[in-house]
């Protein structure tokens, strides 16, 4: 049944309680979808941090007008993706409703694509742990479990326009990774905390038909195996992040009391074998810090390949380097890169790479840029409007690129509960406010 924006939704409750039939880790899904409903925020009430954006949505009189309605709203943005050069989301949370918006002419308009506000959420949830989309029009949400509620994983195949539901069950477990090869075939990977130190529980989950079932293929903490898996992923160390294709092979990255480590599968993540390629001992240098932040997978924005950033702790400053690989995990080329550390107040914002040749780093107001795959890094002449901005909102919460020219910025000030999402179209020469 599909239910448009601008329906009640009076319905959304027996949607909850028809979910609890369906499969989790034994495959069923929801049947029915749940709607997505516009909401034009008022400022007054809303989170005054937020940020103002054009929202515009077609009239919804019964006839086939194409007259849109255009409102100026407020919204605290606190995540977010790019697709393309003209094409990128956002979102954070008001009053436990998430609001979601897509822009598909660099900012100049945003249309919704939340969920039903019914669905609430208690943090917002992550690009690549609770939010995977392929496309401006396939896009799946995990919201994780309350102490009386479920693991739901919404989706949507129209942009935002209808959601439907699954359930994974109530579960314990946290997400830790979220990934989807291509719009059929995703994983989901949980954990919670083990009896003893530097070990946790991790359940894989995956769906073959696009979310509408998952089924668990792979768990640490079980003695009887999901079907096919002999050799799973160890209890030992803290997982951080996945990387599938649509053949089923990947990589899953670890921190094993403090060292770095990856482990590979070739059948869909029913079975693991560590790396020997990743992370060898005579590249880790382990003696020069206090610890090692083993970063989450990321993807090139043509697909051609993938990294993961490799932190070094000494106190309070973290300095990146990396780990690349052109064959999903198989083999992988570590290089050094010739930059500062981060400070302690952004801590967690490595690097990024639109391709294996192209990356840049935000330090500050600073940028720096790489075209010859992080050998060698040009600090680029600090731009008014940015500096400017930092100033007021001196936390980065992303940093990314879609191409060799656009890039967003998402800054704020946690403790004031502000936020600005920032443009380049220059590859980071010069920014404005989206």
């Amino acid at each position: 049944m599909q239910i448009k924006r601008r329906t009640l939704l009076s319905l959304l409750a027996l949607l909850m309680l028809a979910s609890i039939v369906l499969g989790g880790c034994n495959g069923d899904s929801s049947e029915k979808e749940a709607a997505s409903e516009p909401v034009v925020q008022n400022t007054a009430a809303d989170d005054v941090g937020g940020q103002e954006i054009t929202l515009v949505e077609p009239e919804t009189n019964g006839s086939t007008s194409t007259k849109h309605q255009e409102y100026v709203v407020q919204t605290r943005l606190t995540e977010m993706h790019l697709f393309n050069d003209t094409t990128g989301m956002a979102w954070g949370l008001t009053r436990s409703a998430l609001r979601m918006y897509l822009t598909q002419n660099n900012g100049k308009n945003w249309t919704p694509l939340s969920p039903s506000e019914q669905v609430t959420f208690s943090n917002v949830p992550e690009y690549g742990r609770e939010v995977f989309f392929t496309d401006p029009q396939h896009g799946w949400v995990v919201r994780s479990a309350g102490s009386a509620e479920e693991t739901l994983v919404l989706r949507t195949i129209d942009g935002g326009e209808n959601w439907a539901l699954a359930t994974l069950g109530r579960l314990d477990e946290l997400p830790v990774s979220f990934y989807f090869a291509d719009n059929r075939r995703g994983w989901l990977l949980t954990s919670k905390s083990a009896a003893t130190v530097g070990r946790e529980d991790k359940t894989l989950y995956r769906t073959i038909d696009g979310g509408e079932s998952w089924r668990a293929v792979m768990r640490t903490a079980s003695s009887t195996q999901p079907n096919g898996s002999i050799h799973p992923l160890p209890e030992l160390g803290y997982a951080s992040g996945i990387h599938f294709k649509s053949d089923g092979s990947g990589y899953a990255t670890m921190s094993e009391l403090g060292q770095p480590a990856v482990y590979q599968t070739m059948d869909g993540g029913k079975n693991w074998n560590k790396s020997s390629t990743f992370a060898s001992p005579s590249e880790k240098q382990m003696s020069a810090c206090d610890i090692y932040v083993n970063g989450k997978p990321q993807s090139y924005a043509n697909d051609s390949g993938s990294w993961v950033p490799m932190g070094c702790k000494q106190r309070d400053t973290v300095h990146y380097d990396g780990y690349f690989t052109p064959d999903n995990g198989q083999t992988w080329k570590w290089v050094s890169f010739p930059l500062p550390a981060q400070t302690a107040l952004n801590p967690t914002v490595s690097p990024v790479f639109m391709d294996r040749m192209n990356g840049w780093m935000a330090r500050g107001s600073k940028i720096y840029r790489t075209q010859n795959g992080g050998v060698k890094w040009n600090l680029l002449p600090e731009n008014k409007k940015l500096g400017e901005n930092m100033e007021k909102y001196p936390e980065i919460f992303q940093l990314e690129f879609v191409s060799d020219k656009v890039g967003w910025i998402l800054i704020g000030k946690t403790e004031i509960r502000r936020s600005l999402l920032m443009q380049t179209l220059d590859g980071g020469l010069t920014w404005t406010v989206l």
